[in-house]
């Protein structure tokens, strides 16, 4: 069952109208073709399946885990139990542009973000995460498979997909005659996995046969004690004698007979556990012979796996050349770049500014963004704010003489992830600046 663009956004609305949020992600499922996360809701317990790919592309909401007999075990099920279970779910969101599926959770306090994206009948994935408590976030793109600490946060995690051709003039007018329920797709597995019976032995006759196995191996170390016996070793000023698991505590004030009496006993003591042993361990294999072996089902389909910096030959599409939306005005060595538009100012501070910069906007107005960049040891000065609060006030237009702005520098912002051309920053300055000519500047 391939979920295009409209498919994807019902199931990502349907799950979002269920109130999952703050429900905790519990056990984690996988078969041949689908991994399933029960998330714990008030009142209900929830899953959700999303496709391996290979054709199985898509989110799924349903009210109950894969059947044992399909499910299987891999390296990308590990991992998601190692990195998702006991998290606390707190949303699911589509990218506007692609079929790619943003699930984010909680973990050690903080928000992390699992996602997958389906392209060419392949699933990709990206995880941005932290490996311990108070330790930096890192991502890891599947498609190169190794992580990696992001040098500049990203502030919209959708674009790292660029690099492997994630589409952004997408037709979201696709959708299937019919969603499928995930309970005829389970069945429609079932039919096809061609199961084959496992015969295998009662689970508790085989651990009683290991854990007597076990014992008898300790107890067959009086073997090694008796050799100390004959080959008469001395055993003064020994407080404890240990071969093997076997201890003994020459305790007291011992004469040599003393000493060598206790590690008789011990020696005797092993020797009649022994014998218990075996009779013990020929009654459990006299229980393994005679039971009825159990008949376990289990599929044959193979895994399909994600790309996991497995496949070699990938090629890697370069991200397709976007227009600069944005000016950069060169004064006497000076630089100040605008955005044209949304699109623009995430341009500009993304690809064009450094942290030290400083990002000017117009207070408590709609606006475009403007960085004034500084060379090597100059600082900010009154002169250069007008001037910067001039140019955001032409391209916003804003035509009063006194331009109202908030000002602070480029690493005090962090974008708004979905909404281009958004920015939260602090540490912010207030500021009330004269409006500059800017003739000199700004050709018309």
């Amino acid at each position: 069952m391939i979920q295009y663009y409209l498919d994807l956004e019902k199931q990502v609305k349907n799950i979002k109208e269920k109130a999952l949020s703050q429900g905790q992600i519990q056990k984690l499922y996988s078969t041949a073709y689908y991994i399933s996360l029960s998330v714990r809701a008030p009142g209900k317990t929830w899953h959700l399946f999303f496709g391996r790919g290979g054709g199985y592309e898509g989110v799924w909401l349903h009210g109950s885990p894969p059947p044992s007999v399909l499910r299987r075990k891999d390296n990308f099920l590990e991992y998601l139990r190692r990195h998702l279970s006991s998290c606390s779910f707190l949303d699911v969101d589509l990218d506007r542009y692609d079929r790619i599926v943003k699930l984010t959770y909680q973990k050690f306090g903080q928000e992390q973000s699992f996602l997958w994206f389906w392209k060419g009948r392949k699933l990709y994935f990206l995880h941005h995460y932290m490996d311990q408590p108070e330790s930096p976030f890192k991502v890891l793109l599947s498609w190169r498979g190794k992580a990696f600490f992001p040098g500049v946060e990203q502030s919209d995690l959708f674009e790292y997909f660029d690099e492997i051709g994630r589409h952004h003039d997408m037709n979201h007018d696709l959708a299937s005659p019919e969603l499928i329920s995930m309970n005829k797709l389970l069945e429609d597995e079932l039919k096809t996995s061609e199961l084959k019976d496992v015969t295998s032995a009662p689970t508790f006759l085989q651990r009683k046969k290991e854990n007597i196995e076990d014992d008898l191996r300790r107890a067959r170390q009086w073997e090694k004690l008796q050799s100390i016996l004959d080959k008469e070793e001395p055993l003064e000023n020994i407080y404890e004698l240990k071969v093997g698991d076997q201890k003994i505590k020459f305790e007291g004030e011992l004469n040599p007979f003393e000493r060598r009496n206790l590690l008789f006993q011990k020696i005797k003591k092993l020797k009649r556990g022994e014998t218990i042993l075996k009779e013990r361990l020929g009654n459990v294999v006299e229980q393994l012979a005679g039971k009825n072996l159990t008949k376990a089902r289990e599929s044959k389909i193979p895994i399909i796996k994600p790309i996991w910096g497995e496949e070699k030959t990938l090629q890697v599409m370069a991200p397709k050349k976007q227009e600069d939306e944005y000016k950069v005005f060169v004064l006497e060595g000076l630089q100040i770049g605008v955005g044209l538009n949304a699109q623009g100012n995430d341009q500009l501070r993304n690809r064009w500014a450094s942290k030290e910069d400083h990002w000017i906007h117009l207070d408590g107005i709609k606006s475009t963004h403007a960085i004034i960049k500084l060379t090597s040891g100059q600082t900010i000065s009154a002169e250069l704010l007008n001037l910067g609060a001039s140019i955001v006030a032409h391209f916003s237009h804003f035509n009063d003489e006194w331009i109202p702005i908030i000002y602070t520098q480029v690493k005090n912002l962090k974008g708004v992830s979905g909404a281009a051309g958004m920015v939260t920053y602090k540490k912010e300055k207030h500021l009330r600046c004269p409006k500059t000519a800017l003739d000199h500047l700004i050709k018309e």
